[in-house]
């Protein structure tokens, strides 16, 4: 059984943590410190934005997997991974844009998303809780 001055100080810091947990994203919310908004824009703006190589980098129980991605202005893309240990061989296909859906075609298989920029990154897919955060390599 719990005694009584710990349930009161336990219930104390519960509640001191749920305010500050409360007033942290309330002011996170407000400060507009992440936003994901479409931004307008032309298909051929989008898709002038998006020609270049993009990585980006994963973490797992292995260890780290960079996933590189070259929109070609061809509209040809490469895709491959890479670890510490290997690189996988390119893939290659073709890539479109449709407002702001990227779509990749490698050999009929066809993956379209909604993407964005935020922060100089392209955010592909610009899905919640799936969003990959891919940086230009010059």
């Amino acid at each position: 059984m719990i005694p009584r001055n710990i349930f009161r100080q336990i219930t104390w810091i519960t509640q001191c943590a749920a305010f500050v947990f409360v007033a942290f994203f309330a002011e996170a919310a407000d400060s507009g410190i992440i936003t994901f908004q479409e931004s307008s824009g032309s298909s051929s703006e989008n898709s002038n934005a998006l020609i270049g190589h993009w990585r980006k980098t994963t973490i797992s129980y292995t260890g780290p997997t960079d996933e590189h991605l070259v929109l070609h202005v061809d509209g040809t893309v490469e895709n491959w991974t890479a670890t510490a240990y290997e690189r996988r061989e390119p893939v290659t296909g073709h890539w479109n844009v449709e407002g702001k859906t990227l779509t990749l075609s490698f050999g009929g298989n066809d993956r379209s998303n909604p993407f964005t920029f935020y922060q100089g990154q392209l955010v592909f897919p610009n899905i919640p809780n799936r969003r990959g955060f891919w940086e230009k390599i010059e």
